[in-house]
């Protein structure tokens, strides 16, 4: 199943579903892993978070989304509005329209292949970044967006000068059974979940208190992210739609509807708007749903 997703993505690019280049120094200014045996020094104007994942099952990066101000909407919106333009007939929607956009890059990749701590099947990952909101936003294969959380996930705010723990990353098939606790509700879909690409189960549950920490970094110097619940919101340019998993006294659901578990009340916050899905430069997949009837087996 694994070989034959890496070769979809291969025919995808092929086709003309390249990730747009980046302009290096803009991102590396947005955001930057921290290796193995790199001096670590937090810099007061900086955010940090650190992220395990286990990779038993496959080495999936977590997507990660720096949620825009207004300024930075406006100014991609001008940025694609004129590229599609100038594009002609062949650009295709502008809604679903992919450009090498120059501006500030918000959409980042935590790459267990460039972990600082590895031990047995849990990578761990440590990145640094601009201060501010985010949105867990998927899973990739690499940096490029495989699977989004379109159907529910969660946001958390990273300060500045602080590290945040964001937990650990547990996958599974979503067509088979799983012995995770966290994903009994995501798993065993069955062959709905494995038709022309497998959908997988995403958890995030809090970190071990016997996780390993990088060197230099102390139990003191590291909180635990303070999650919110996200609505559903649109991605077009994704291979795969799902949910993450249920999250404690943060993120539930109802009918296929996301619940804020602080307030048992239907979520809003970021739910289907432009600051949500039409601010990041990798936009470049193709969309596949999934049965309506088949979300509300999971209920």
């Amino acid at each position: 199943m694994i070989r034959r997703l890496l070769t979809a993505l291969a025919c995808l690019a092929a086709l003309g579903f390249a990730a747009p280049a980046l302009a290096k120094s803009a991102h590396d200014s947005e955001f930057r892993q921290i290796r193995s045996g790199e001096p670590l020094l937090l810099r007061a104007d900086r955010a940090y978070v650190l992220l395990s994942i286990d990779i038993d099952l496959f080495k999936f990066s977590a997507n990660i989304m720096h949620v825009p101000d207004e300024a930075e909407i406006a100014a991609y919106r001008a940025a694609r509005t004129a590229a599609h333009a100038k594009a002609g007939s062949k650009a295709g929607p502008l809604e679903s329209f992919a450009f090498d956009y120059k501006g500030r890059p918000n959409f980042f990749a935590l790459q267990p292949g460039k972990a600082i701590v590895a031990a047995g099947k849990i990578n761990t990952v440590l990145a640094e970044l601009s201060p501010g909101g985010y949105i867990v936003y998927g899973l990739s294969m690499g940096v490029h967006l495989h699977e989004c959380f379109c159907l529910g996930t969660v946001g958390f705010t990273a300060g500045a000068g602080k590290v945040t723990d964001l937990g650990t990353l547990l996958t599974a098939n979503a067509w088979q059974p799983s012995t995770i606790p966290e994903l009994k509700d995501e798993t065993d879909l069955g062959r709905s979940a494995a038709m022309d690409f497998g959908l997988f189960a995403a958890a995030l549950p809090p970190a071990g208190a016997d996780a390993p920490l990088p060197a230099g970094l102390t139990p003191a110097q590291v909180s635990p992210a303070t999650f919110r619940a996200v609505g559903i919101f649109v991605e077009l340019n994704t291979l795969l739609i799902n949910r993450l998993a249920a999250m404690p006294g943060v993120l539930g659901y109802r009918e296929g509807r996301v619940i804020d578990g602080k307030t048992w009340g239907r979520n809003t916050a970021y739910g289907g708007g432009d600051n949500m899905s039409n601010h990041h430069p990798l936009r470049e997949r193709s969309w596949t749903t999934f049965s309506r009837n088949d979300w509300a087996k999971r209920e």
